[in-house]
Parts: structure tokens; sequence; C-alpha cells
């Protein structure tokens, strides 16, 4: 009886001792199961950028002065559209203390299914107005980042999504696979997120993810996005095989015993890889590792 109690009483720390002689990989996946479950965020991935929403259709971002800006392909627009394919002008923003309207001059200007005629309001911050307009293949709709409000411009039939052919990666490896720690900061901590215009903005940080990889801690502070956390981090790759500001990641909230799944081989590029026309964060300096990564996707194209 003794025995018992002493086996029942050792049984939790034995098991402890068991996860920490291996820490640094998840044995929940055989390699053709993750090699398949990698493959199959990959395609998803792909079919994303490919969208109507993706970022490969991106032709132009423009930022508007407060009043009326002329948008079209004439050289002397305010805002001008790099396109031989429409008509030389297609509108007017005006920009109204913080509202955005459009005054279509080309007909056939939308809005979903219907047609806009006259003045319009396409943009309202405060009282969350957002519209898609459109034209022929042409999309656009506006972006605010800080006090700063641009035009996005789509092109759905253009050559980057047509004849994309996919992202060069690593291979795909469960050594880059991690059972890793989330721990919280209590309170909630406000982090610096700078991002590619020099715009640094305070972001709420709830805990950083804990991984070790040959017998070092690495951590990693995280980004709260509803059921999961958004990893922003550079490594010695980036600049090299990978981008050099950096990538990111998702990583499912953790379970009630903190841990959660890191795995690299789904670390990604961020839009500005793709285009020039994004504003992506980059990497705050204590997500940057001494570690070279090499898992996930490698730099894509010139941007």
């Amino acid at each position: 009886m003794k025995k018992a109690k002493s086996i029942a009483f050792f049984l939790p720390i034995l098991l402890a001792l068991c996860f920490c002689q291996n820490p640094e990989k998840s044995v929940e996946f055989t390699s053709d199961e993750h090699q398949a479950d990698v493959e199959d965020w990959y395609a998803k991935r792909v079919a994303s950028l490919k969208a109507e929403e993706g970022w490969l259709n991106l032709i132009g971002l423009y930022w508007l002065e407060e009043g009326e800006n002329s948008f079209d392909s004439d050289p002397n627009a305010d805002l001008q559209l790099e396109s031989e394919s429409f008509p030389l002008s297609l509108g007017t923003f005006e920009l109204e203390e913080g509202k955005v309207f459009f005054i279509p001059i080309t007909e056939g200007v939308k809005i979903g299914d219907n047609t806009i005629e006259g003045k319009t309001l396409i943009f309202d911050y405060e009282n969350k107005v957002t519209a898609k307009l459109s034209y022929k293949s042409l999309r656009w709709n506006i972006i605010k980042r800080m006090d700063a409000y641009g035009v996005r411009v789509r092109d759905l039939e253009v050559e980057a999504v047509t004849q994309f052919e996919g992202i060069e990666r690593y291979p795909v490896s469960l050594d880059w696979r991690f059972e890793a720690r989330f721990i919280p900061y209590e309170p909630v901590k406000e982090i610096a997120i700078t991002n590619v215009l020099g715009q640094t903005s305070q972001n709420p940080c709830p805990g950083y993810v804990e991984f070790q990889k040959d017998g070092k801690s690495y951590q990693i502070d995280a980004l709260d996005e509803g059921d999961e956390l958004y990893l922003i981090f550079a490594d010695e790759t980036s600049g090299g095989d990978t981008y050099g500001g950096g990538r990111y990641i998702y990583v499912k909230k953790p379970e009630p015993n903190g841990t959660t799944i890191l795995d690299f081989n789904k670390a990604y590029n961020p839009p500005c890889v793709f285009t020039p026309h994004a504003t992506c964060p980059l990497p705050p300096r204590q997500n940057i590792l001494d570690l070279a990564i090499t898992a996930g996707e490698k730099n894509y194209g010139e941007h």
C-alpha cells in the first residue's frame, strides 16, 4: 500500500521530467502527417495570395491630401493610375475632416453591383463606413494608417497574379515544429511596432511564446489576434535566404497548461515581399532572434 502511494506521489514528477528531457519537439505528428499538414496550409496560403483580396494584385497605394485629389492615368493627376488599359480619368477623391468621398467621371464605377453617380461617401472611420469600388478589373478602397488616408488599388488581371508559380521554401521538417509555452504578461504590456512607412504605434502584447532549440531558450513577443497569437520576428536568415524585414507566423492560443504548437514551417512572408504598395509592420527589436530559422518561406521577388 505504501509502495502504491509512493508511485502515485512521484508519477506527476516523472511525467514532468520526461517532458523536460525533450522540450524541443512535439511527437504528435509523424513526418508524413506533418508534411501533409504543412502542404495543406501552403495550398491555402497560395490561394489567398491569388484571391481578389490577396497581395499579388496590388498596383498602387496613393496618399490623399485634404480636399480634392484627381484619380486618373494623366501624368498631371494628383493620383496617377499607372495603367494604359483604363480611361484617362476615373474621378476625384475628396478628403474632408476624416471622411472620404468619391465623385466618378467615367461611367461604370460601382460599389458592389450598384453604379454610383455623384458625390458618394466611401470611407468614414468613426462611423465604420468603408466601401470597395470597382471599374472593369480595377478595385480600390481607402485605408487609414494613423492620421494618413490612402487609396489601395488592385488589378485582378495583373501579370503578378496570372504568372505566379509559388514561393520557394525550406524543406518541411519536424525539427522546426515545437511544443512551446505561452508566458502571459501581467498586466498586458504595450510594445512599439514600426511599419515600413516609419510610423510607430503602441500595441497591447498579452505575453510571449517561448521555445527551445539546441538547449537554448528563445522568446517572441506576441500580439492578440482573436483565437490566435500573431508573431512578427526576424532571425539570422533575414536579409539572406529570407526577407530582410522579417516574417510572420500565427499560433493557436495556449492550452490550459500554457502550451501551444509553434511550427516555423508555416512562417510566411509579409505582403511587402510581393508588392511595394503594402504597409507591413516590422519585427520589434526583442523579436530579432540570434538563431537561423531554416524553415518556412524564403524571399520572393525584388521588393
